[in-house]
């Protein structure tokens, strides 16, 4: 199927305006073949992003880690797009996606976005099993969490703006999980000097 912006994007910027928020594109698992041209994939990657509506903020979030390269990251910049840290079992650990991010902030700084899916080490199944009824911390992920909180501080003292979309697969409830990070954000910013 065709991606067409008048079908998605621009009736929600009729319909939310500046209340929107970001619009994040969610590539899953890419077919080999494809993956086999990541450079070619990329490209295409940017004609399609350059081809949106001016307005949004865009980002784009993936399910292969042999796609997070400098040259993602300059296409991202061309577009005016973000990369969408992702926290799941099929991707880096954050430190690394962060070190990419900051290849994509030395060309042009932006907001901080990140969806926090998946627990390492976990699927779906086996998260939606072990942490249902979602209604506590079942598998706290400190590393994650700290690690989050700290560039999350860094990019609110500059004057960006930070998105996370936390999943219940996290940690166990995604309430909780985005109710202790914002605390751990609030105690790095108490810490800081200035």
């Amino acid at each position: 199927m065709l991606f067409r912006s008048s079908q998605y994007v621009e009736p929600c910027m009729q319909g939310l305006g500046d209340k929107a928020g970001v619009l994040v594109f969610q590539f899953s698992p890419l077919p080999r073949a494809w993956l086999a041209d990541a450079p070619g994939w990329i490209a295409r990657l940017g004609e399609f992003l350059a081809a949106l509506p001016v307005g949004p903020c865009y980002a784009v979030e993936l399910r292969d880690p042999a796609l997070i390269t400098p040259r993602l990251m300059r296409t991202l910049a061309q577009a005016r797009a973000r990369y969408c840290v992702s926290l799941h079992d099929r991707m880096p650990p954050i430190e690394r996606q962060l070190l990419a991010l900051d290849a994509l902030d030395a060309i042009d700084p932006g907001p901080l976005i990140v969806r926090w899916n998946l627990h390492q080490g976990l699927r779906y199944a086996a998260a939606k099993e072990q942490y249902a009824p979602f209604n506590r911390i079942v598998d706290e992920d400190l590393p994650t969490r700290n690690a989050l909180a700290v560039r999350a501080a860094q990019t609110l003292r500059s004057g960006r703006s930070v998105t996370v979309i936390a999943n219940n697969k996290a940690e166990g409830s995604a309430p909780l999980t985005l109710e202790r990070l914002a605390q751990a954000i609030a105690a790095e910013i108490g810490s800081s000097p200035g």
